[in-house]
């Protein structure tokens, strides 16, 4: 196991826990302890694989004398039949801890085959392309419905999902705390800068520093804790939502996730550029917001809705005001017009039509 000592020797007896369980079929330690890139305050990512009939990605985290874990459990059918593009990079970087059948080493050798073939590569890059028309058509139902702020948290995201179809093609690890350095790297070997420079821009990401960041985190954290305190103020209401949405609300909503990510950030702040950091804050921030939005709309008995989810969150009146103040801060939404939302849905579609055209010739000159 590439791990530190002090490390592992809290990992081994947990794993030795894990394998008595009949339900588990595979463990696997992946991300950047597998990849060799790890920082010594990095989290350490085990894929957990069980013999239950779930069809989602559910993630947990633990602390085991101040390690803290994070715990990705899939299902045995994603191993055995048809592995899912979203557990591609994974399963390829996996170091395998724990097979109890054999089937955990085959799906890693089949994508030791594959991972790299232009055929897996553009059915990876359409799925990114997906996900990122998903999210422009929410910014530009946004826009019809004067949810400017909305405007721009979807529209980035739409942007960043293109992002990954150049970090793909580039033969690059998407990392969520790498995101930026990897991307710049990518965009250059692949002749598609100036996309960089867009995004970072569109983002908001330009001419940051470390006192930016630093302003953000302190916006973060007690918007955070409350999201956290209005979770537990209400956990009857669990029950009523989707398994995945309460499984994520478990994951985000805990102290020991944002003590992770406390430390993730301070680290990053030190080894990476602001930009880097600042990124890592923002989608970190959105995906758990995005949970809790959906949780306090169930409390509150309105409906949720994807496409104008900081009109949600304004509408709410169980939610507290400190979360709404942190999220405008967290995500640079203060004075956003109806001319910023404008051009930033026009920059992204002129990115997605760039890519969407170049896609497939990218591939055959780079992977093919």
């Amino acid at each position: 196991m590439s791990l530190p000592e002090k490390i592992r020797g809290v990992l081994e007896p947990f794993v030795e826990d894990l394998k008595s369980r009949e339900i588990i079929s595979g463990i696997g330690l992946f991300g950047s302890w597998s990849r060799g890139e790890a920082a010594l305050g990095s989290d350490v990512d085990l894929l957990i694989v069980e013999n239950r009939d779930f069809d989602y990605e559910r993630m947990e985290r633990i602390e085991l004398n101040n390690c803290l874990i994070d715990l990705v459990y899939i299902p045995k059918s994603w191993i055995i039949y048809r592995i899912p593009t979203e557990v591609d990079q994974k399963i390829y970087e996996l170091e395998i801890l724990f097979d109890r059948d054999g089937s955990l080493r085959r799906a890693k050798d089949l994508m030791a085959k594959v991972y790299w073939k232009p055929e897996r590569v553009d059915i990876r890059t359409e799925s990114h392309l997906v996900e990122a028309d998903v999210y422009l058509s929410r910014a530009r139902l946004a826009l019809n419905r004067g949810d400017y702020q909305s405007v721009k948290v979807n529209s980035i995201r739409s942007f960043r999902s293109l992002m990954k179809i150049l970090l793909e093609i580039g033969r690059s690890v998407i990392s969520n705390s790498g995101f930026i350095r990897s991307l710049e790297s990518a965009t250059k070997n692949l002749g598609m800068y100036p996309l960089y420079e867009n995004y970072i821009s569109s983002a908001g990401l330009i001419k940051l520093d470390k006192s930016h960041v630093k302003n953000m985190l302190n916006a973060l954290l007690p918007a955070w804790r409350e999201m956290i305190s209005f979770v537990k103020g209400n956990p009857q209401f669990l029950k009523d939502a989707h398994p995945k949405i309460s499984a994520n609300i478990n994951y985000y909503m805990r102290e020991e996730f944002l003590k992770g990510l406390t430390a993730r950030v301070n680290g990053l702040m030190e080894e990476a550029t602001p930009i880097e950091s600042a990124h890592y804050i923002y989608h970190t921030f959105i995906e758990a917001l995005e949970n809790y939005v959906y949780f306090s709309c169930l409390v509150e008995g309105i409906k949720f809705d994807y496409v104008t989810i900081i009109s949600c969150l304004m509408a709410s009146k169980k939610s507290p005001r400190e979360i709404l103040q942190g999220t405008v801060d967290v995500l640079g939404l203060r004075d956003t017009s109806a001319q910023d939302a404008e051009r930033m849905l026009k920059s992204l579609s002129e990115a997605a039509t760039n890519i969407r055209q170049k896609r497939k010739d990218l591939i055959a000159r780079f992977i093919g």
